[in-house]
């Protein structure tokens, strides 16, 4: 009895150790079998979509502002770059010293010119005599204690003041409207030794700076505005598609995988030297985070179909193929593809719902490779 059992104990370690090595070797097995990123293949509603690249500008570029006067600057902390402004203020200012002295001195002598003028025309005491000379020899004309002769002489003298008068009201009154036009001019000048924003924007770079002489027409500074315009560049074969009111997606570099709603705004109709089309986007995002310069793409939906297989469109390779997973290994396929857009492609014939997809790092693998699948969205 001894043998046997010492024989059946030998068969018992012998099952439990090749128990452990076929463990072992299932679990080695399954350590060696690449884990891939797949995604399932999904109803949704494609679309047709035309892609362009997308470049935001300042509305205008970035323009140089210029001042309208010669003169030493004396402030301009306002247009340190990335400075921010609203229409009409100020930005850099010049010495006014002299200019204010030249409007002070004007006003000074119109005044003092003005109260002559008015003493001559209310008060002329010369006037009041040779009208009193007048009516006295009237007076003695008709009582005839004098000539004739002797009165037109007086009258004459009279006269001859009162054209004077007129005279001088008339310079009285030219002198206003030249003043008038002076001091316009003057305040004319004094407003352009204050260079301003024309709109609401913000500093690019300083081209002056406190202490520097400038002339007339030198640019003290490059600003832009705050509006922003989004131009997507279309091939000439798809920019036939492309209708103002049709709706679009945009992804900005600067915001990685975030998608924003769009809308065709406006159509030009001549091609640039690439023969590309430029289509401007009306874009829902804060005009804040539309940086002028930087750059995307976009997809203009021109038509959509309802309740279709779609896949991502990173799966694709080739053009029109892709590698399944079915039963642990990788097959490869060719697809009939429909609707292509930025980030999903309709598939017409070739997959069926549900089934896995790579989505990553195709050129690893091929065909007949054991996986293990890892799904993503």
């Amino acid at each position: 009895m001894l043998p046997n059992k010492t024989q059946g104990g030998l068969l018992l370690k012998l099952v439990f150790v090749l128990g452990l090595l076929a463990a072992a070797g299932i679990a080695l097995y399954l350590g060696l079998q690449v884990t891939v990123q797949v995604a399932a293949v999904r109803r949704d509603d494609p679309v047709d979509a035309v892609t362009g690249s997308v470049m935001i500008h300042a509305d205008g570029g970035i323009k140089e502002l210029k001042s309208k006067a010669a003169g030493e600057v004396v402030w301009s902390e306002a247009i340190d770059p990335g400075h921010k402004f609203k229409s009409g203020d100020p930005l850099v200012k010049l010495e006014t010293k002299d200019l204010q002295r030249q409007i002070d001195e004007a006003q000074r002598k119109f005044d003092s010119d003005k109260a002559r003028a008015k003493l001559i025309l209310e008060n002329n005491p010369e006037r009041k005599v040779a009208q009193e000379a007048l009516d006295n020899l009237k007076r003695l004309r008709d009582l005839g204690n004098t000539s004739e002769d002797q009165v037109k002489s007086a009258q004459r003298t009279l006269d001859a003041i009162e054209t004077r008068l007129k005279v001088t009201e008339f310079d009285d009154k030219k002198s206003d409207a030249d003043f008038k036009a002076a001091m316009e001019d003057l305040k004319l000048q004094l407003e352009r030794m204050t260079v301003r924003a024309p709109f609401d924007g913000e500093v690019e770079s300083a081209l002056t700076w406190n202490g520097a002489l400038i002339t007339a027409g030198q640019p003290v500074a490059r600003v832009f505005s705050n509006i922003r315009v989004v131009a997507a560049k279309i091939s000439e074969e798809n920019f036939g598609r492309v209708k103002l009111g049709q709706t679009a997606k945009l992804r900005l570099l600067a915001y990685g995988e975030e998608y924003f709603d769009a809308t065709v705004s406006k159509l030009l109709p001549t091609a640039d030297e690439t023969q590309r089309f430029t289509v401007y986007l009306d874009v829902k995002i804060d005009p804040v985070r539309l940086k002028p310069g930087s750059t995307g793409e976009t997809t203009i939906t021109v038509d959509r179909r309802t309740n279709q297989l779609v896949i991502p469109r990173r799966a694709l390779f080739n053009g029109n193929q892709i590698y399944v997973v079915a039963d642990g290994r990788i097959e490869q396929r060719k697809l009939e593809l429909g609707f292509v857009a930025l980030n999903v492609v309709e598939v017409r014939a070739g997959l069926k719902d549900g089934e896995l997809v790579i989505v990553e790092n195709q050129d690893q693998f091929r065909p007949g490779k054991r996986v293990r699948t890892q799904q993503v969205n």
